[in-house]
């Protein structure tokens, strides 16, 4: 198994040296994200050294300075396989990108796993590897990258998700255990997050909020802005002005022209029409009475 360092960008929010700020503050994000990708590595058995710096002094990069000389202690006296620095972007751009200084071979290929990962995780522009004179990659002694995330003053920050994005850094620095996840194939996909549907995986389309109500294979379904399938959800449509569910396999919940389905959820039991639709306030086909919030009364 491997160890890594796992180094948050900037100083706390607030401090001198801390990140942007503006739709997300990129130093609260950073350590959320850090957090998890170190915790996530331990669970699969490799090592996850976290690595943060929440204060510096009045000058510029003392942080950065700081991490690249705690991270070459470490090395020290353990074998570091990789450093990554996790970071926010700014510039109103859109998808992640990963920096490396150039020299390391290892790094180059971390980083393109990384940012493919990340990409298909977010479902974002992957902007790939770039290369960078940054004192955290060219200061360390181990290979070193530098993860932009997504950019924190555009629609990217829409899609923010801190555990969606440490899954897929872990995804790409040490594989996805058990299925091909970031895998794009016709059809169902699935990865750490949920399900999605591509009717065209070359060009990696899949559908979302804006294509509403989807059959697929005699069974509807409803997708979120990211393209996940809504499961185990209630769902509001204002169009029809209605309260759905989705279950467990992301399928609408509906019964049929003889009488409702019935269905607990949270400890209480709703009834559904044959159009999907929650039945509220009223007496039901089959003669039970059900409240403004669509549970039976008793």
């Amino acid at each position: 198994m491997s160890n890594f360092i796992i180094a948050v960008g900037h100083t706390a929010s607030g401090n001198v040296g801390c990140g942007v700020v503006d739709k997300l503050d990129e130093s609260n994000c950073t350590r959320a994200i850090g957090t998890l990708v170190a915790e996530y590595l331990q669970q699969r058995g490799h090592g996850g050294n976290l690595l943060r710096i929440d204060k510096s002094n009045s000058y510029s990069c003392q942080d950065c300075y700081e991490r690249a000389n705690q991270a070459n202690e470490i090395a020290k006296t353990t074998d570091i396989k990789l450093y990554v620095e996790i970071h926010i972007n700014a510039g109103g751009g859109s998808g992640p990108e990963v920096l490396v200084f150039g020299k390391s071979e290892v790094a180059n290929q971390y980083a393109a796993k990384v940012s493919s990962a990340l990409a298909s995780a977010l479902k974002l522009p992957n902007r790939g590897v770039k290369t960078g004179n940054i004192i955290v990659l060219n200061k360390t002694v181990m290979p070193a990258i530098l993860v932009e995330c997504l950019f924190a003053d555009s629609d990217d920050a829409d899609v923010y998700d801190s555990e969606v994005i440490a899954r897929a850094i872990v995804s790409g620095l040490v594989g996805v255990v058990g299925a091909s996840c970031y895998e794009w194939k016709y059809g169902w996909n699935r990865n750490d997050v949920g399900w999605w549907y591509s009717p065209d995986p070359i060009n990696k389309y899949y559908y979302t909020s804006d294509n509403g109500w989807k059959e697929i294979d005699g069974e509807w379904y409803r997708f979120d802005s990211r393209g996940y399938a809504l499961q185990d959800a209630w769902y509001y449509d204002d169009n029809y002005k209605a309260w759905y569910y989705l279950d467990e396999d992301c399928k609408m919940v509906m019964g049929s022209k003889e009488k409702p389905l019935w269905k607990w959820i949270g400890g209480k039991c709703y009834a559904f029409g044959e159009d999907g639709k929650m039945y509220c306030d009223c007496v039901t086909p089959d003669g039970w009475k059900v409240d403004g919030s669509g549970s039976w009364i008793k």
